[in-house]
């Protein structure tokens, strides 16, 4: 039996400054069977002082942020981060933040793959 893989872009990449974060787009998982959450961060020739950092939030109705995993990148110049948060099936809504802590811009760009078949 084949499986219905979905790909979504939720935050396309963009550049974030430093002491700034944003969030993607709410994730609506309510009628797939989980997923999985992927961030890449990418440093400038001088990276952030400080290392991002990218939470991952689930929730049983719109808006709602329960926090299920937090990560952070990295301070090294040039460097391409790629973070990764398995989403279980019990999942309705996904929220993620990536916060650049440091002082110099990163660009940041976040990406699901749903579970819709089985």
């Amino acid at each position: 039996m084949a499986a219905t893989k979905t790909a979504k872009t939720l935050y396309g990449a963009a550049q974030l400054a430093g002491a700034a974060n944003v969030n993607a787009s709410e994730w609506n998982l309510s009628t797939a069977y989980g997923g999985l959450a992927t961030v890449k961060i990418t440093n400038g020739a001088t990276a952030p002082t400080a290392a991002p950092v990218v939470k991952f939030y689930v929730g049983e109705a719109t808006g709602v942020k329960r926090l299920l995993y937090q990560v952070t990148g990295d301070t090294v110049n040039s460097s391409v981060t790629d973070l990764v948060c398995e989403v279980p099936a019990s999942a309705m809504f996904v929220n993620i933040n990536m916060a650049n802590l440091g002082g110099n811009a990163i660009t940041v760009e976040a990406y699901g793959q749903e579970l819709t078949t089985i």
